[in-house]
């Protein structure tokens, strides 16, 4: 299996300026699966396998659009061939671990 790095961003709209509640049950759908999860202020990183990744990318939006108006999402994959492709090793590459 070859590993793809994604940057995941799921953003509710039409329930007030608040919404850590709808992005926690997305962080919770990403935790359910074989993943490396790394979330941050703005977003989420996943790490693993690329079908995987497509199909929890779409049932955390779908799952957060069951309890809003309006969701806003964004998907951001690398894919290597050349080399192991983690989040551990861009970070070393950016002198960040």
């Amino acid at each position: 299996m070859r590993k793809v790095v994604a940057e995941v961003s799921i953003i509710p709209l039409g329930k007030g300026a608040s919404v850590s509640k709808y992005v926690k049950k997305a962080i919770d759908i990403f935790k359910k699966y074989n993943l490396k999860v790394e979330t941050n202020a703005m977003g989420t990183v996943l790490e693993g396998d690329l079908d995987e990744i497509l199909k929890v990318f779409k049932e955390a939006h779908s799952t957060v659009l069951n309890d809003v108006d309006r969701v806003v999402s964004s998907l951001k994959i690398d894919e290597r061939k050349d080399k192991e492709n983690t989040i551990e090793r861009k970070l070393k590459a950016i002198g960040e671990l």
